[in-house]
């Protein structure tokens, strides 16, 4: 393990990036966890890939960073705590810039590399199944597509801001995936497990370590193909299905009901068969945050 960015705090000890690497030569793969504190699910995964790593012999190079913003970590936030400013907001970044600028300037000098791969969890008021999110087209998707995580999410490329880590990444013509699963500020083994098979996975594909599978997509989508729901209206969300269930048209996602008496106010019915790949989990709502997604599954 090697430090590769060294800050001086102000009340506390130094913030140091760290990085471990494997192998060596080419294909040269990086992959960061943890620019958001409180996303613990991807942080050990890419632990996990770590330890499988210790005992195997790459043929190429893989470069970890598994906590980037080890000072979140320690609070359970997702920002830099001095300032609340969002590391994955501030890419190119600056060497003589902002904490938070220094960071990901450091950052993307750290993770030079033919394929990135960013790792998330999702917000804490929501769940996510492991999935990786890839352009509409492109080696990317076939990369995408070698993990095997449960869904692959095929989005517009302007969707990714420079300013965000896998955007600045292909800004500067690397290939870039961006893989999300779990909830932040909790832990969920089973995804990080799901998340770490498919990063093996990618690495099998690549000849970097033997050829594994992943856990096996279930969904293959666009973003016109998932189906997403949002809350009419404010008051307590009862889900009525289960992260990862598929379900069919007309079937009963949950409902919203009053948080003071439990009066029922308004039922959310799926309209789209596939799998859930979103799910609230934090039950009290306001008009219009999302409570469930919809991947549409494969034939």
């Amino acid at each position: 393990m090697s430090v590769v960015f060294r800050m001086e705090a102000p009340y506390r000890g130094a913030y140091e990036l760290h990085r471990l690497s494997f192998g060596s030569g080419s294909p040269t793969v990086a992959i960061v966890g943890g620019l958001h504190g409180y996303e613990l699910t991807g942080q050990h995964a890419v632990n996990m890939l770590a330890t499988a790593l210790r005992v195997s012999r790459p043929k190429g190079t893989v470069h970890l960073l598994p906590l980037v913003n080890t000072f979140g970590a320690d609070e359970s936030r997702k920002r830099w705590p001095f300032d609340d400013l969002d590391i994955n907001h501030a890419f190119p970044g600056s060497p003589s810039g902002t904490a938070v600028e220094r960071i990901a300037h450091a950052l993307l000098q750290a993770t030079e590399a033919d394929i990135c791969i960013d790792v998330h969890s999702g917000a804490p008021h929501v769940r996510e199944l492991p999935h990786v999110r890839v352009p509409l087209g492109g080696e990317e998707v076939e990369l995408g597509r070698s993990m095997g995580l449960p869904v692959v999410w095929r989005r517009p490329g302007d969707r990714l801001d420079a300013t965000g880590l896998v955007g600045a990444w292909r800004q500067a013509g690397r290939k870039a995936l961006l893989v999300e699963g779990g909830r932040g500020s909790t832990l969920d083994t089973n995804h990080s497990d799901t998340i770490a098979r498919g990063l093996a996975a990618l690495l099998g594909h690549l000849r970097i370590l033997p050829s594994t599978n992943g856990p096996g997509i279930v969904a293959d989508v666009t973003h016109g193909e998932v189906e997403t729901h949002r809350a009419p209206f404010g008051g307590f969300f009862v889900p009525e299905v289960k992260l990862g269930q598929r379900v069919q048209p007309g079937q009963h996602l949950g409902h919203i009901q009053a948080p003071i008496g439990g009066e029922r106010l308004g039922d959310l019915v799926a309209g789209r068969p596939g799998v859930i790949m979103t799910l609230r989990a934090y039950p009290m709502v306001h008009a219009q945050e999302l409570l469930v997604r919809i991947a549409g599954t494969l034939a």
